[in-house]
């Protein structure tokens, strides 16, 4: 049933005749009648008679309330130092630790909407197709380069991103536009007297050689010609000083990588050495300085484990050569780094290490690198034959971390702790890391199922060297070698 009586007359406690649309009072009255419908209504302030919770029930939300965070606009690591400070106590692990925002490399007044999709899309791809991990900070260098005058669209740099971008996206005939131009704004070496021409021209012939990298075709074996450009404009330019800054540190330490990684190529497929002829140089500041140890510190890869990868080349391959004359301090500095290396892996393995926060995808990678590395040295400096215990660790201790990795984009590493497997069960473990890198649509390189059929051919020569009469690195120059074009490891 209805309400009795209209809202109005109700509101002024008065007996209303009830009569529709209008009751006789109001409209005697002059009033508006607020009919018979249904009302919502609140309850007023102090208003216990009508109040919807108890007052002890209200306090104890009340202090519910006052005890339960808000997390909006907030990150992990806010929540974490918060509640270190509430605790009395913070840890040396949150010192230097705080995640900034890097800016979006926009520019409207240079870039047509193609290209700004394929800015974006590089962006959102960050260095993952152009560095051994996923950190950003490499990417960032580059845009920061590539845009530091806005109105210079001929920016090599910046047609070298659009490059391989479009690569990645549309495939080589759509990106072959963007590699000309790269081509063509590229200047002769004898006019890069000045530190911005000479920086915007390596970083793009540095582009151009990842172009090459990314290419599905037979000519992968390009790569080594922006490569050795590379090498030989920063062994003769006389303007190369000027780089060596520690702003250019993350620069010069990813070609550092390529270079010695394009060593262990070049001393498999080509023996006797027929590169470049320039010996790979760590020239960043922070390696010179001895901390290109620390994963933050450059783009993935310890550079001490580089140094040893390019000793370690040049001593197995070349070592009755006159390009061969190490000081004994130089030999006594390669043992050294050799020991800190084994020291960092731990005699457990990385993955093995008491730690309260999980391991990072970088430091994995960085840890993966360091592993191949003792494994290369053990088998291609010490001829190690592989059965030992303390070889065969480190080989489980690298299947273990692929497993763990799920995928790798690291082509050497993954090559050189692949090669090791002699079980099954190892080697049903790297072909599933193979299947799930070649899926993985993030995937930085097109050379991972290259990688992977090198893989089955050195399997193959050891299940038929059944007496070991084959050494390790024969095999492994006979399978490297057989490649028709340079290989990429990279």
């Amino acid at each position: 049933m209805g309400i009795k009586g209209c809202w109005t007359c109700k509101g002024r406690k008065v007996r209303c005749d009830s009569h529709r649309p209008r009751c006789g009072n109001c409209t005697k009255a002059g009033r508006v009648c607020q009919g018979y419908g249904i009302q919502l209504s609140w309850p007023r302030d102090g208003d216990r008679k009508r109040a919807i919770i108890s007052r002890d029930t209200r306090r104890a939300v009340n202090n519910l309330h006052s005890n339960v965070k808000t997390f909006l606009n907030s990150s992990s690591w806010d929540i974490s130092l918060s509640e270190e400070l509430e605790n009395g106590r913070i840890s040396a692990r949150y010192l230097r630790t705080m995640k900034f925002p890097r800016p979006n490399y926009l520019s409207p007044t240079v870039i047509n909407s193609e290209e700004s999709h394929l800015l974006g899309f590089f962006n959102e791809s960050r260095s993952l197709i152009l560095g051994p991990t996923d950190e950003e900070v490499l990417a960032q260098f580059i845009l920061r380069i590539a845009f530091s005058d806005p109105s210079d669209a001929t920016n090599p740099v910046l047609q070298g991103v659009f490059a391989l971008a479009s690569l990645q996206l549309h495939g080589s005939l759509k990106s072959f536009r963007y590699k000309c131009l790269v081509m063509s704004s590229v200047k002769e070496p004898i006019n890069w007297p000045d530190e911005k021409t000479l920086l915007q021209n390596l970083i793009a012939m540095m582009l151009l050689y990842h172009y090459e990298l990314s290419l599905e075709s037979d000519s992968k074996g390009s790569w080594v010609t922006f490569l050795c450009a590379v090498k030989r404009i920063i062994n003769t330019s006389t303007a190369i000083h000027k780089l060596v800054r520690q702003e250019y540190s993350v620069f010069l330490d990813w070609i550092y990588y390529h270079e010695a990684l394009a060593e262990f190529t070049v001393r498999h497929w080509a023996v006797p050495y027929e590169g470049c002829g320039f010996v790979p140089i760590a020239r960043s500041p922070r390696a010179i300085e001895g901390s290109g140890s620390k994963v933050e510190d450059n783009i993935g890869c310890p550079t001490d484990v580089l140094q040893l990868v390019v000793h370690t080349c040049r001593r197995a391959i070349v070592a009755n050569s006159s390009e061969m004359k190490y000081t004994n301090a130089e030999m006594e500095r390669t043992k050294v780094q050799e020991q800190n290396i084994s020291r960092a892996v731990g005699d457990y393995g990385p993955i093995h290490a008491q730690s309260a926060a999980p391991i990072d995808r970088n430091t994995m990678v960085s840890d993966l690198h360091r592993i191949a590395s003792l494994i290369y040295v053990n088998r291609a400096v010490h001829c190690v034959s592989g059965t030992e215990f303390h070889h065969r660790r480190l080989v489980r201790e690298g299947i273990l971390l692929l497993t763990d990795m799920k995928t790798c984009q690291n082509a050497w590493p993954l090559f050189i702790i692949a090669c090791e497997a002699v079980d099954d069960d190892q080697r049903l473990a790297i072909l599933d890391v193979f299947e799930q890198s070649q899926q993985n649509r993030r995937r930085r390189s097109s050379h991972i199922h290259f990688i992977q059929h090198l893989v089955e051919a050195v399997w193959n020569q050891h299940d038929l060297n059944v007496e070991n009469q084959v050494d390790y690195l024969t095999i492994f120059d006979a399978v490297v070698g057989g490649v028709p074009f340079m290989p990429p490891f990279a």
